[in-house]
């Protein structure tokens, strides 16, 4: 069976990876009172995919600065990255 990704799988998701990379608890009044204003934060990067457009976002939550991803299709948060994102490594010959 597949997993339906709608607001609320994408608020649990949120919530978990945000405790699990932040240390940082968010309840379902203050990610719905974050998301519009997500758009407004600071701007990282897009990746467009198959049916839907990701956007990255640097937001305020809490004191803190965290790295969040932005669903165009949803109009959500998605989910949370970390602090310092792995760098890609280049294999060596």
């Amino acid at each position: 069976m597949k997993t339906i990704k709608d607001k609320n799988y994408s608020f649990k998701h949120t919530s978990e990876r945000l405790y699990e990379r932040y240390g940082l608890i968010i309840t379902r009044a203050e990610y719905d009172n974050i998301c519009p204003e997500t758009q407004s934060s600071i701007f990282i990067s897009a990746e467009r995919q198959k049916y839907d457009i990701q956007y990255v976002y640097d937001i305020n939550f809490k004191n803190q600065q965290i790295r969040v991803v932005w669903s165009k299709i949803r109009n959500c948060i998605t989910t949370v990255l970390p602090k310092s994102p792995l760098v890609k490594q280049e294999r060596r010959p």
